[in-house]
């Protein structure tokens, strides 16, 4: 997180002068309606305050316009809205974290022009933006990146072999952290899909960033037996309607998330996350068909995080919503 003492900012002409010009700052730069993030979210939580400002304009602190990730998600989403120019970034060795600049600002780290994508370093970062400046910060706990180092590599991940430089020009995590970050804008994430959006971002910083990076990876993880998919199945199945996690998964099968995630794919044909999306969508299918159950109630019972989830997947997989496929299965 980004803290700011309010001592070494521009105050704008005090704390209430500041929240105009936030406001101001804000609508000019095309955000009259919900800021980017503000409807995405399971297990997510808005800024608590009542002023209508980032939490970092009380209590002295820089925080988060929004937040995506119970504290035990694998992956931690930040939404970040700012107009001061000088901010203190303390370091978090227990994450590795880059931010996704969303905004045409300019922005420096520790006197350094940053790019796009700029990853946090370990040890903290002094930065400088050209303001307003909008960007989405990734958080993927450590521990998670030292086990798909393990898993992909062989090898033990420290700190030191992981560079964080200012400036990533790589087009291939530039678009997967922009779908994720158009993704999180459209439906409230699950924890399954924050655990493999973690281990898609995991694989990629380690390729790109890492000195084991340099040595291949490891080849093709094999098929999952019979009776072990099997009871993965069953326990979909049976928890279709709780917010599943893939370590509970992996767990069934005796295997790290990465592998077992890599195996599944190699077995199935998709991805965990896509099976259980389609075991979902088929389950809220026979629902519509069956009653006229309120929709709100087909959502959660298919493990939905909410109506607007439901309709937003259903749509972008069968082509209508829920309430005209109820319709027109009904004539």
């Amino acid at each position: 997180m980004l803290r700011i003492n309010l001592r070494h900012q521009k105050r704008l002409g005090g704390l209430e002068g500041g929240r105009l010009k936030f406001d101001e700052a804000w609508r000019e730069f095309g955000h009259s309606e919900a800021r980017d993030g503000e409807r995405a979210g399971l297990a997510s939580c808005k800024a608590n305050n009542t002023s209508g400002v980032p939490r970092y304009w009380t209590d002295h602190l820089i925080a988060p316009v929004r937040m995506i990730g119970a504290e035990t998600a694998s992956l931690k989403l930040s939404y970040w809205f700012s107009t001061i120019e000088d901010s203190p970034q303390e370091g978090d060795p227990n994450f590795v974290s880059a931010s996704l600049r969303t905004s045409a600002a300019t922005a420096w780290r520790d006197a350094a022009p940053s790019g796009l994508i700029s990853m946090l370093p370990f040890e903290g970062a002094q930065w400088r933006f050209e303001q307003p400046v909008s960007f989405m910060q990734f958080h993927i706990p450590f521990e998670l990146m030292g086990m798909v180092c393990v898993s992909l590599f062989g090898k033990e991940l420290t700190h030191d072999h992981i560079r964080m430089p200012a400036d990533v020009l790589d087009v291939q995590l530039h678009h997967s952290l922009e779908r994720i970050r158009h993704t999180a804008s459209l439906i409230e994430p699950t924890n399954l899909l924050l655990d493999s959006w973690a281990l898609i971002l995991a694989e990629k910083f380690l390729l790109r960033l890492s000195s084991h990076g340099e040595r291949n990876g490891h080849g093709p993880f094999g098929k999952l037996p019979a009776r072990g998919v099997a009871r993965i199945v069953d326990y979909i199945e049976d928890g279709i309607d709780h917010d599943l996690r893939l370590s509970s998964l992996a767990a069934i099968a005796g295997m790290s998330t990465y592998h077992f995630a890599h195996s599944f794919q190699e077995t199935v044909g998709m991805s965990p996350h896509s099976y259980v999306l389609v075991r979902r969508i088929e389950r809220a299918r026979a629902l519509l068909h069956g009653g006229g159950e309120p929709l709100v109630d087909v959502a959660l019972a298919c493990g939905f995080s909410s109506q607007s989830h439901l309709t937003t997947v259903f749509r972008r997989r069968l082509g209508v919503t829920p309430g005209e496929y109820r319709r027109r299965a009904v004539i």
